[in-house]
């Protein structure tokens, strides 16, 4: 079968993005997306190959939109640190709309997907990667302003922030709290003040 227009493969996608986002990838089936793409299993199969091809082409959609939405805040012309600040503080707002708790798509890959599929989890890594690169290139601007101790390695410190962000997201997984999450991100912040 031909592919869809754009704009209902996209709706494809996102459908399925989202159902392997509440479900995991494992207990996803074939019989579970043709029911929330409304496709038929030909044409899923016809279009997306496989569910595995599906779920790394769910995992750049979601990243896309991610990254979208997370490069507005850090690449705007406010004062590099406030930059973190503010992406902490849409961090804050996106749990706060998550009720399903579904987390971030990208850390429950990680935590679901063996670290044998090399494959995915590079896919993964990759998007990571992407994201503590945008805060090193932050904290060395904060850096170059006088805005952070030059004895600070920027590099670290953006690893530091990337394992916050896991962290956060699994805690309010297990255990959603809006206070508490304020006061993580407060103590995770305080790295940053010279």
């Amino acid at each position: 079968m031909a592919r869809p227009q754009e704009f209902e493969y996209n709706e494809v996608l996102n459908s399925a993005m989202q159902l392997f986002w509440r479900k995991g990838y494992a207990t996803t089936s074939i019989k579970d997306l043709t029911e929330v793409t409304n496709l038929q299993p030909g044409s899923l199969y016809g279009t997306f190959k496989n569910k595995r091809s599906l779920f790394l082409e769910s995992l750049d959609f979601y990243f896309f939109n991610l990254y979208t939405s997370i490069n507005k805040i850090l690449q705007s012309d406010k004062a590099p640190l406030e930059r973190i600040e503010n992406f902490f503080e849409y961090f804050i707002a996106q749990k706060k709309d998550d009720i399903d708790r579904k987390s971030c798509l990208l850390v429950n890959t990680l935590l679901e997907i063996p670290v044998e599929d090399i494959e995915i989890n590079k896919q993964v890594a990759d998007m990571f990667l992407k994201i503590e690169n945008e805060f090193l290139m932050i904290l060395i601007e904060a850096q170059e302003r006088g805005d952070l101790n030059n004895q600070t390695d920027p590099e670290a410190l953006s690893k530091m922030l990337m394992s916050g962000i896991f962290g956060l997201q699994v805690y309010n997984r297990m255990q959603p709290d809006q206070q508490g999450l304020k006061k993580i991100i407060n103590s995770l912040l305080s790295t940053l003040k010279k």
